[in-house]
């Protein structure tokens, strides 16, 4: 186990890390809390602990059901994050044919019914008697597989509910895209995202406030992925030599800590490509790794030691969407643009999303 960005990082499936945020031991304070204050002994604050760890376990092998589903065509998951609203499979990509996000989308709710389905079948071959009215019990021993089952129900049910970008949005927005445009299909998806996220918002005020956070997820996530998928459409049938700048800094290897400090000051750039003797890329300089490295070493020592490696390059007739994919899904801030073994120009995210702005603009005359 290992911290990471504000996560413990618990381990790794199939290369795809497995995180919970520092937030979730929020639930599990307020969990242990509700017990105590409704008279509950240590006994029933652990057993209600332990469900929220097991609820939890389906809810990663529930993500873990999104990401090896996009495996399959050939999208790798960054990671997956535990909140307390739920889980987060980071997909480098969502898959644009609908029949492939309808696959991905539909793969989590689905680890739910099977786990659902094994634990009913378990509780109908128990020698003990389970009735429903045992769901309204606090859950100890005699109830636990019971809840567990129930709530494994209630998660596929939720899921599945057209909320953009929540599992069955996606699946909405996938029938959609198999009878018009992507992006009015996104945006379609999202008025019903959004409505629904009012619903919940109303809802929690009246019950449960974490359906206020799940809400405000879904209102505001819908409208971000609407404007990726619109943007995207916009840069489609364009060029990383339509958005690269040719007048750039060039750092070098044996430059010190203290002569990048200055340029960046003297300056806007804040990215960097850095380069040997030989002209050739060494590597990314950015002002994170700058900061980090003046409050660590100083400022006399050369950036050959901080420099983030690289090994992409992109060339001019590189379509420009596939660019901005890559940088995300590869976290590079800038990249250089080489042509006949000579780098002639570097594009970075702040170029790209500028393009983008143009590009709308212009689209909208």
């Amino acid at each position: 186990m290992k911290l990471t960005k504000g996560s413990l990082e618990l381990g790794a499936v199939k290369a795809i890390p497995i995180r919970i945020h520092w937030s979730f031991l929020l639930i599990i304070v307020y969990i242990a809390y509700l017990q105590i204050s409704e008279g509950g002994d240590w006994m029933q604050v652990l057993w209600a602990i332990a469900f929220v760890l097991s609820l939890f376990a389906c809810v990663t092998l529930h993500e873990l059901g999104h990401a090896m589903a996009a495996l399959r065509y050939g999208v790798r998951t960054r990671g997956i994050t535990l909140y307390p609203i739920g889980g987060v499979a980071m997909l480098e990509r969502i898959p644009e044919k609908p029949l492939q996000e309808l696959a991905v989308a539909i793969a989590g709710p689905m680890v739910n019914v099977v786990i659902a389905a094994i634990l009913v079948l378990i509780l109908w071959l128990s020698p003990v008697e389970y009735r429903l009215e045992d769901l309204k019990q606090s859950i100890g021993s005699s109830n636990f597989l019971l809840q567990l089952a129930a709530v494994n129900i209630i998660l596929v049910l939720f899921n599945l509910l057209p909320a953009f970008p929540m599992d069955g949005g996606r699946i909405f927005r996938a029938f959609l895209a198999m009878h018009m445009d992507r992006v009015k299909a996104t945006r379609f998806a999202m008025y019903v995202g959004q409505g629904m996220a009012v619903l919940f918002a109303i809802w929690g005020l009246q019950s449960n406030p974490f359906l206020i956070l799940i809400a405000a997820f879904v209102f505001f996530g819908a409208a971000q992925e609407y404007k990726m998928v619109r943007s995207a459409s916009y840069i489609r049938l364009h060029f990383v030599g339509n958005a690269m700048m040719k007048n750039f800094t060039r750092l070098h290897v044996q430059q010190s800590l203290a002569d990048v400090m200055q340029i960046m000051l003297n300056g806007q750039e804040k990215d960097f490509v850095v380069f040997h003797p030989n002209g050739e890329p060494a590597g990314i300089m950015t002002r994170d790794i700058l900061i980090k490295a003046l409050t660590d070493h100083g400022t006399t020592i050369s950036i050959e030691s901080f420099i983030q490696p690289i090994n992409q390059s992109f060339s001019t007739d590189m379509p420009l969407a596939e660019a901005y994919k890559c940088m995300q899904s590869e976290g590079l801030s800038i990249v250089p643009i080489i042509e006949n073994n000579q780098t002639i120009g570097v594009i970075n995210m702040e170029n790209i999303l500028e393009y983008i702005m143009f590009a709308e603009a212009m689209k909208s005359e």
